[in-house]
């Protein structure tokens, strides 16, 4: 069982005055507090100062202060309470009582309690009063900087709708933009978290999503003598609100013109994270992509016939290198030795065909069975041919398995590759995978080992197999492109989550997540320039070439013209799909990458100012040139990535950031170091240690017991 927590009390000891003393001729509010000495205070420290000397309270800028608060807070909290309601028509007593609360809400249960006494209700009204709007707004920064999840969404309730119409009076008024937003940007991110679903999805229907978006756009826009933190927290607000409130995005689009102008800052971490929110912004409503395709239909669209001016781009490329000819060869082939084998029974024959057809087109195992017409019924009926299985696919283990007997050890691959394939064609890719590493141990130079490996969920996995897989001395078109295309995607997503993770420009993550980009545009331009127009993977990595085209290009004129080829590629890649496979999906993807193109002019026009300040800002004491792309350097960090891990280790290692922007200098009332609790994390100055070890601490009983499984084996009692 747990040792019982120590509690301890604090010994006595009278606050020390911060404020003159005031003579006893001056007429009183209370006792010992004049009017004159607050009406005449040059600023609002010294009213607060004034009236935590009347309250007779101890330090607030210290941990051993705010624990005295702790020990008396029904009785300090029942004093100060009285004297609010006595003067409710003093306007400046109100303010420095509520700049006293704030000082107290940055330790966590000291802000619990106070927001159950209601001090919101005290504080939104002073928002719309000239003389205390900057400290209510002051004291909500600090609240909503040092709260958790609950105070955020508490304001955000009450306060955002006042808060964003301030920003929308107020245009001139610096200090409102600058702590406005930043109060809004704490705030309404607490409503937005969440992954699938938003956590709270009530209150953020009950917040004007598009006004406040609205406002905070039209707010950067506007000069500002000292902007850093007011841009820090746009930013942050915007990109954070991209996959819950997209609908906002599209009611108010030049919104989405920030995100693809972001895509063009100098600062790669606002171009990624703008990246990522643009594919975001599209999440909800986006379909899926089709994994797995119909090979029925597939070859059912191929004898209608391909439109003419489809045909023509095959020959341009060479009709026998397409994937329409191949499909339609290798499925020919494969019916053929299949009606041999009903009279051979040969399944180590028809196995050597199945790898020499698999790994030339992905639909060449064709889903049939042998059939005849019964002569009484008419109607198609399985035929027995004495083989052991009924359907063409469920030949695969079959002959694998005959090829193994004949132990050739220049075979077991081959029997692997059909394993392989049968567990992919049956959607068992843990199995496929399991099987490819076993294979690799064997023989690391085949390529189709390392695309199972890809079709994993595990990017690093994946992108480590692609990469790899690509180097292989023998490798068939249809593999290197199936490779590549897998590529594309991992290194696409490692690159965008990698560089809005990266702290700091110029170190390692930052490094690997440049290397992993331009690895991932690479690709993709070699795929696009090298692959079959009739691929079916092409508009994927059609999307991404574009969107990577944004984010590392130097030079992007308004017009696009570097994008005019891809662009015609993309277009006929959705042909190629609507006729074989019927209408494209609206991915992430390429809703995204259509949002890019059509956004990217005006976005331009309206925001190229705002970034421009955002990255001198941001880059200074930064040399462009170390932020430039060197294709040297950038080699060299994706070989020792890959060189580093092996197949089967782990993943990266997780981010220990609470946000994109959580080391950048936030706006803060005051700095106070608190303890936190050893369970939940909680900063205060009143926790209580552990009776055992007397290192831990807690909130109170309750943390304590749920950490005493894992703390148990540390505790000395």
């Amino acid at each position: 069982m747990p040792a019982p927590i120590n509690g301890g009390r604090a010994k006595s000891k009278k606050s020390k005055a911060r404020g003159g003393n005031a003579s006893s001729s001056r007429p009183a509010v209370a006792d010992g507090v004049y009017v004159v000495d607050i009406d005449n205070a040059e600023n609002w420290d010294m009213v607060v100062n004034i009236l935590c000397d009347y309250f007779e309270l101890p330090d607030l800028n210290t941990r051993s202060g705010l624990k005295k608060v702790h020990l008396n807070f029904n009785t300090i909290y029942a004093r100060i309470d009285k004297f609010y309601e006595k003067n409710l028509s003093n306007d400046r007593i109100r303010g420095a009582i509520v700049g006293i609360y704030a000082k107290m809400c940055i330790d966590a249960l000291l802000r619990n309690k106070l927001f159950d006494k209601g001090i919101l209700d005290k504080i939104v009204p002073l928002l719309n009063i000239d003389e205390t709007r900057h400290l209510a707004l002051r004291a909500l920064n600090t609240i909503t900087h040092h709260g958790g999840a609950s105070v955020r969404i508490e304001i955000a309730k009450s306060g955002a709708g006042t808060i964003s119409k301030l920003l929308r009076d107020l245009p001139d008024d610096e200090k409102v933009a600058d702590l406005g937003i930043s109060v809004l940007s704490h705030c309404v991110s607490a409503v937005l978290e969440g992954q699938e679903k938003p956590a709270h999805p009530t209150v953020l229907q009950s917040i004007d999503m598009v006004d406040i978006i609205k406002t905070t756009l039209e707010t950067i826009k506007r000069p500002h003598s000292r902007p850093r933190h007011m841009l820090d927290h746009a930013l942050e607000l915007i990109l954070n609100s991209t996959l819950h409130a997209s609908s906002a995005f599209k009611a108010y689009t030049s919104s989405i013109g920030f995100l693809v102008a972001g895509m063009r800052s100098k600062d790669w971490t606002t171009r990624c994270s703008c990246l990522g929110a643009l594919i975001r912004l599209y999440h909800v409503g986006a379909q899926e992509d089709t994994k797995y395709i119909d090979p029925n239909r597939f070859m059912a669209a191929i004898q209608r016939g391909v439109p003419p001016h489809l045909a023509d781009l095959q020959i341009d490329y060479g009709m026998f290198r397409c994937e329409t000819y191949l499909t339609l060869s290798c499925t020919a082939e494969f019916q053929k030795i299949m009606m041999d084998t009903a009279g051979t029974h040969d399944l180590y024959a028809l196995g050597l065909k199945e790898v020499e057809l698999l790994l030339k087109t992905e639909f060449a195992i064709a889903d049939g069975c042998f059939q005849a017409d019964d002569p009484k019924t008419g109607r198609r009926e399985f035929v027995d041919v004495g083989l052991p299985f009924k359907m063409w696919r469920d030949s695969l283990p079959h002959c694998a398995r005959a090829i193994r007997e004949k132990k050739k050890a220049k075979e077991e691959d081959l029997a692997d590759i059909l394993d392989i394939k049968y567990a992919i064609m049956q959607h068992r890719i843990p199995d496929a995978v399991t099987i490819a590493k076993r294979g690799i141990l064997r023989n690391p130079e085949q390529a189709y080992f390392y695309y199972a490996i890809t079709l994993s969920a595990d990017t690093v996995q994946g992108l480590r197999a692609a990469k790899k897989g690509l180097k292989c001395k023998t490798i068939t078109p249809f593999v290197k492109y199936q490779l590549m295309q897998r590529a594309v995607q991992h290194a696409g997503d490692m690159g965008i989550r990698m560089l809005q993770e990266s702290q700091e420009v110029g170190n390692k993550k930052w490094e690997e997540g440049i290397a992993f980009l331009a690895s991932a545009f690479d690709d993709a331009k070699a795929y696009v320039a090298g692959a079959p127009p009739d691929n079916r993977h092409m508009m994927n990595v059609g999307y991404w070439f574009v969107l990577l085209t944004f984010v590392l290009s130097e030079e992007l004129n308004p017009d696009l013209r570097e994008l005019q080829k891809p662009l015609e590629r993309l277009k006929t890649a959705d042909q190629f799909s609507e006729f074989f496979f019927g209408v494209p999906p609206k991915t992430n993807l390429r809703l995204a990458q259509q949002a890019a193109v059509k956004y990217y002019a005006s976005g331009v026009r309206e925001f190229s100012r705002v970034f421009a300040e955002m990255d001198r800002i941001k880059l200074s004491g930064h040399d462009e040139a170390e932020l430039k792309i060197n294709p040297e350097k950038i080699e060299d960090d994706l070989a020792t990535w890959l060189e580093g891990m092996r197949l089967d280790d782990g993943t990266l290692e997780p981010s220990t950031r609470c946000g994109n922007y959580s080391d950048r200098p936030k706006v803060m009332f005051e700095n106070v170091t608190l303890y936190r609790c050893s369970w939940c994390g909680n900063p205060s100055a009143a926790l209580k240690k552990c009776g055992g070890c007397e290192k831990t601490r807690y909130c109170d009983s309750g943390c304590q017991k749920l950490h005493w499984s894992e703390h148990k084996k540390t505790c000395k009692n």
